[in-house]
């Protein structure tokens, strides 16, 4: 046999019936199932043993003198302790009015009699089992709904139609709106519009989700919406939203937690505001650097050009012959040009000739040199793809790239033996990572590209300076240095590509560059020079220039190619000059920028008095800088200051060749 449980933790039934018998056989099935038993013979009695002891389950017959079984039914519920208490009728009445009066009256289940007594005591079980379940969730109800009004966070729920069907009292204090009122609200009035719109987009985007077979139904999504307050402004709450479904996985609304995220946001744009003025610091000092290297670089040029032309005029006065002086200050002055030049290609101005080529064919021309150049210890080895990538590039570039990385490798590696590895290969988009790739904001094409990799297992680079290694004239070494890095991004930056630099103190550093792949034809066969053109004798050229020491020296230059010269200082002087010496003029050399009319205005001035007339533009800034925009007239030729004697003979030899052919 089983052993029965004590007396005191048996649930209590209280059986309410007029007849002893009916009562005599409940009891017996009932206690033969472990309940314990209270009887009541009449209503009131049942009445006031229910608000005395609170049975568990109440077993209550309908027919009964003085208060039948409905009324004692309502009576009893009216006791707020009896709100979970399972009560069950018996009548004898079979028909449908009366089974809808017991249910009317609070009871919780019926039966007809005769009673299968049977089966009385697993169905007063169930009911039992059914109120404990029902009080357990009322329980978890009521902790729940504690701590949502306890906390700060807002609970809240949405029905099928985005309608609010519940919110925590915690509104109030975020938002300052009583739950009630916001239950009014319609969803689009609790936020801003840009808000509305993006949750909505939410919205349609995990409806969208559901339709796939393989999304997770118990899914929830996280953002930020910003809210408004009762008196207008507003506040970002963050979302955590999550859908609510019935028992077929059909969702039948929303409830989420939205929690106040102002301190977060208003220390994100704290820490924005000092990004931004760590990143001005960095600017600054940046444009101190450079502005402190090309100074030296430009002092230490222009001292030995100074002090040759003070040496060369000594030697004059006393007769002696100051060539090798004079090109030593034209050399300094050179190297002068060249930082320019260098400059200029770190910011992608440069306007260079690009062909169709294989990039390891560039690069295959330098290997010679290079490794000429590397103590024997050191070894270039490298892996070109038998499927040869090819680009549209300036080849010399792709040479200057290559010799900067290799050089900068070479410098990393300290004494003994090893080797600098030289890659070529093709790789997506896609899969050019992001992390340290320059220019900042450059985004790969939907194409394949061309990557130059070159890596050592030198030093490598310290953290703090792999953001400021394509700055112009930073350098770890001395000051002055610092442009070949930033050369590499200039010609990646013209040719339509990126740098990546992936580095670890002690561990080395692994450098590409890439390059857009071209889908043209390489060219098999070099291209010939063309032949000089013949000089023409007795031409005349209208030089215009405002600086009167770069006209004089321009004029020399042109007398010394055997032209005569007509001068104007300006545009305005130029178109004057022109008109009366029509005839005779076969070529003009033009300044761009100068005072009253540039020359552009120039241009198209001369070329109404004459269509024909071939003019040649001057500036100090780069061709593919000066002929952008619209222009009616073109140039015949660019030329870019500072040039030497040997480009100008050329370019006017080319232009005067042009016209007469």
């Amino acid at each position: 046999m089983t052993e029965r449980k004590s007396n005191q933790i048996l649930p209590l039934v209280l059986l309410v019936d007029d007849d002893a018998t009916t009562r005599m056989l409940e009891r017996a099935s009932l206690e033969a199932n472990g309940f314990r038993i209270e009887e009541a013979a009449d209503g009131a009695t049942a009445i006031s043993i229910y608000s005395s002891l609170l049975p568990d389950v109440v077993l209550l017959d309908v027919l009964m003198p003085d208060m039948n079984g409905f009324e004692v039914c309502r009576q009893i519920r009216q006791n707020p302790k009896a709100a979970f208490t399972p009560i069950l009728m018996l009548t004898g009445l079979g028909d449908t009015e009366s089974i809808e009066q017991a249910f009317e009256s609070g009871a919780t289940d019926f039966i007809t009699k005769p009673v299968n007594w049977t089966t009385l005591g697993h169905h007063v079980r169930y009911l039992l089992r059914s109120s404990q379940t029902a009080i357990k969730l009322r329980q978890s109800e009521e902790k729940f709904r504690f701590l949502a009004e306890m906390m700060d966070d807002i609970v809240w729920v949405l029905d099928r139609d985005f309608k609010i069907t519940y919110v925590s009292q915690s509104i109030e204090k975020v938002l300052e709106f009583s739950p009630e009122e916001r239950k009014r609200q319609t969803l689009e009035e609790t936020m801003t519009p840009e808000s509305f719109q993006r949750v909505q987009e939410i919205i349609l985007e995990e409806l969208r989700r559901d339709e796939k077979e393989s999304s997770d139904p118990d899914r929830s999504v996280t953002f930020e919406v910003e809210y408004y307050k009762k008196d207008g402004s507003t506040v970002w709450m963050e979302v955590i939203a999550k859908a609510l479904r019935d028992t077929s996985g059909v969702w039948t609304g929303v409830h989420g937690v939205s929690r106040d995220i102002s301190g977060r946001k208003r220390t994100e744009a704290l820490n924005t505001e000092i990004e931004v003025q760590n990143r001005q610091l960095q600017k600054t000092e940046s444009l101190n650097r450079m502005a402190g290297a090309i100074a030296h670089h430009f002092n230490n040029q222009f001292q030995a050009v100074m002090g040759n032309l003070e040496l060369a005029l000594n030697d004059l006065t006393q007769g002696k012959n100051p060539s090798l002086i004079l090109t030593s200050a034209l050399t300094a002055a050179r190297k002068a040009v060249n930082v320019s030049v260098l400059m200029r290609t770190y910011l992608g101005l440069t306007n260079v000739e690009q062909e169709q080529m294989k990039l390891s064919d560039a690069c295959r021309q330098s290997l010679p040199m290079l490794r000429a150049a590397m103590p024997k210890e050191l070894i270039i080895e490298t892996d070109f793809p038998s499927s040869e990538p090819e680009i549209r590039a300036n080849g010399n570039q792709i040479q200057q790239v290559l010799g900067i990385l290799v050089t900068n490798a070479r410098e990393a590696i300290a004494d003994g033996r090893n080797a600098i590895h030289l890659t070529i290969k093709t790789v997506s988009g896609a899969s050019i990572h992001p992390a340290r790739r320059l220019p900042i904001g450059w985004h790969p094409r939907d194409t394949d590209y061309a990557c130059l990799e070159v890596a050592d297992s030198g030093c490598g680079i310290a953290e703090n300076d792999i953001e400021k290694i394509f700055d112009p004239f930073f350098s770890t070494r001395f000051t002055g240095r610092g442009l070949g890095l930033p050369v590499v991004l200039g010609i990646a930056r013209a040719h339509g590509g990126a740098v990546t630099v992936e580095s670890e103190p002690g561990k080395g550093s692994i450098f590409r560059v890439y390059f857009p792949v071209s889908s043209e034809e390489a060219s098999l066969r070099p291209k010939k020079a063309d032949p000089a053109p013949k000089m023409e004798n007795g031409c005349t050229v209208l030089l215009v220039e405002d600086e009167e020491m770069v006209r004089n020296m321009a004029r020399r230059m042109l007398t010394h190619l055997s032209f005569a010269v007509c001068e104007a200082k300006d545009g305005a002087e130029a178109v004057e000059v022109f008109q009366l010496n029509k005839d005779e003029i076969h070529c003009v050399l033009c300044d761009l920028t100068m005072p009253r009319m540039n020359g552009w205005e120039t241009l198209a001035a001369l070329r109404k008095l004459s269509p024909e007339i071939p003019v040649i533009l001057s500036s100090g800034d780069n061709k593919a800088s000066v002929m952008v925009g619209d222009h009616i007239e073109r140039p015949h030729a660019f030329l870019q200051k500072p040039y030497q004697l040997k480009e100008l003979d050329s370019v006017i030899r080319d232009v005067l060749a042009n016209r007469a052919a």
